[in-house]
């Protein structure tokens, strides 16, 4: 029978009290030898003590230390302790646990109202910008219509003014379909897909773009089940954030990489650009969250849903030697 944690402490303070007593006994009968293996056995008994207690504070310390620094990585529990330190480190993990998850429930609940308050700060934005010149240039217009008729320099500020108009309202209907399309990402249907042949048929369809890439699967008849239409449309937008982030090296390269990876197949497309800066990392996937000039911030959120529809992930890897992106898909 396998004694407990507390029997056994008790049984290791009584066996060095025990042969305290008998060495100091020993010593007075001038068994000196006797009494040296009687304080070498008290020694032992004193180090394994220690280094049971040692190893328990060191377990709470690292603890301590994850709570503090908020790495949640660090497990307590014990698995094969079943005496009372083992319950103790089982009670603990349990409460670590807890705090893990309501963290990540407090996390993800910040980061969705900074999503939306982005979302609608980039709503009023972009809609503001478009509705003031259309109502300022069509109040000019009607201004100078009602004046009666137009002279030939005014009727071309008014032909001007409804070109802008017109480029004003496109731009704004534009924004808006990008917006449905971000919301109403349909189901996807999938199939079995041959990456390698997909792969073929996608280098064809963008070099025509100037997008110019390399690619491997591993194995070389690699199936992923997915919407391939959706499939496809994800790898177009990593591969043309992939050449704009490349197109000021010298020598620029995109390769995308497919593997099996366990039970998941994973698609990456690397890129030699200058990479993502680290504030702007947790960013990316955020609807509208742009860092190009003229861009508009859909691509990776759409990815990203679609992704979400596949029931897969897509990640993110980057530093001042370029950037990887990983569509991971659930075997």
């Amino acid at each position: 029978m396998k004694l407990s944690g507390k029997h056994l402490f008790i049984l290791k303070i009584s066996g060095i009290v025990a042969l305290s007593i008998a060495g100091a006994a020993l010593f007075v009968k001038g068994l000196y030898f006797s009494a040296i293996l009687v304080l070498i056995l008290i020694i032992l008994l004193a180090t394994s003590l220690y280094n049971s207690r040692r190893k328990l504070i060191e377990k709470m310390e690292r603890m301590i230390a994850g709570i503090r620094y908020s790495d949640f990585s660090f497990h307590f529990a014990d698995n094969q302790s079943k005496d009372e330190l083992g319950r103790l480190s089982k009670e603990m993990e349990d409460a670590l646990q807890i705090f893990r998850d309501r963290t990540h429930d407090s996390l993800m609940d910040e980061a969705e109202t900074q999503a939306w308050q982005k979302l609608i700060t980039v709503l009023t934005h972009e809609i503001m910008n478009s509705i003031a010149p259309i109502i300022s240039l069509s109040e000019t217009i009607a201004e100078r219509a009602a004046n009666g008729m137009p002279s030939e320099e005014e009727y071309r500020l008014m032909k001007r003014a409804m070109e802008t108009i017109h480029r004003r309202s496109k731009g704004l209907l534009s924004f808006v379909q990008n917006y449905r399309q971000l919301t109403r990402i349909p189901d996807p249907v999938k199939q079995p897909i041959d990456i390698l042949s997909l792969l073929k048929h996608l280098q064809q369809l963008v070099s025509a773009n100037g997008i110019r890439f390399a690619y491997t699967s591993y194995p070389e008849r690699l199936i992923v089940v997915a919407d391939r239409n959706m499939l496809e449309q994800m790898l177009i937008n990593l591969l043309k954030n992939a050449r704009e982030a490349t197109v000021s090296q010298v020598s620029p390269l995109i390769t995308v990489k497919a593997e099996q990876v366990g039970n998941i197949v994973q698609v990456t497309v690397f890129d030699n650009g200058s990479g993502i800066a680290p504030q702007a990392l947790d960013k990316i996937f955020i609807p509208f969250y742009t860092t190009k000039q003229g861009g508009s911030g859909i691509g990776l959120s759409l990815t990203r849903q679609m992704m979400i529809r596949h029931k897969g992930t897509i990640s993110v890897k980057s530093d001042e030697t370029g950037s990887a992106f990983t569509l991971s898909f659930p075997g």
